[in-house]
């Protein structure tokens, strides 16, 4: 059997392992937590092996597109061992910038207790998050994104991919601030992470030209193929991070971050 041959058939058996534990764990009865904590390993364990298979079979024929950068980051565990890692304490200011339902505010809450600051203009999504954190006074909720320029603009909802740049779903005019202008009234931000559906080369841009970026000590982005020239303006924006900060980890369209050099 020949490399090539061998990798579809892994990869082909992947994807029924992984489709049968989904089906498996969909039909869970909700009373029964022991059995679905038992099955959610086991997918856990399953969805490691299925881009596992994917990885080495990219890597095979010398593929590196983001669903090779993808599976390497569900094999390298990054949701637990990078997303989140950073120097941080309860002193600590954090801006996570696309709050959307509170996933990464939630797990650097369990793990450092920051204060944290929300920005989500999507009014919906918005009101979700202040009823989320209505006792938490470490964390604050603003209803508004960030840009290049203060500006109305209206995206379209589609779940966790709502967008300016959305093609389809149910349409909302938007707030958005100037982020130099935003940011600006921080003296220190510990850690900003950035999600944001494509709108993120504009905030970035504008946070380098401003120089708002040297009081930023870790910004972690996760770039989108929204764009045009997505490829050329995600380098350029690298080239101008390393100015100010040097790369902590890469996973080109997924996550990368970027923490301040000590001189600056």
């Amino acid at each position: 059997m020949s490399t090539k041959t061998q990798c579809i058939f892994l990869f082909d058996n992947a994807v029924l392992l992984y489709n049968y534990f989904v089906f498996h764990l969909q039909q869970t009865p909700t009373n029964d937590m022991q059995y679905y904590i038992k099955q959610s390993n086991v997918y856990k364990k399953a969805k490691w092996a299925f881009y596992k298979i994917i990885n080495v079979t990219l890597a095979t024929f010398k593929i590196k597109n983001r669903e090779y950068y993808y599976s390497k980051w569900i094999i390298d565990h990054g949701d637990e061992t990078l997303y989140t890692k950073y120097p941080l304490s309860s002193k600590s200011l954090v801006l996570d910038i696309g709050g959307y339902e509170g996933k990464f505010s939630d797990q650097i809450i369990t793990l450092y207790n920051p204060k944290i600051v929300i920005y989500e203009p999507v009014k919906k999504f918005f009101l979700n998050l202040k009823r989320r954190y209505r006792t938490k006074n470490s964390v604050s909720v603003l209803n508004w994104g960030l840009s290049n320029k203060n500006t109305l603009t209206k995206v379209r909802l589609s779940g966790d991919g709502t967008s300016i740049y959305s093609k389809s779903g149910e349409m909302e005019k938007v707030r958005f601030l100037d982020a130099a202008i935003a940011l600006k009234k921080y003296s220190a931000i510990d850690l900003i992470s950035i999600n944001i559906e494509g709108s993120e080369y504009d905030v970035v841009e504008r946070i380098i030209d401003s120089g708002v970026i040297k009081r930023i000590k870790n910004i972690q982005i996760q770039f989108h193929r929204v764009v045009p020239n997505c490829e050329a303006r995600r380098l350029s924006i690298i080239k101008g991070l390393h100015k100010t900060h040097r790369t902590l980890f890469s996973y080109p369209f997924v996550w990368e971050s970027f923490t301040r050099k000590q001189q600056v």
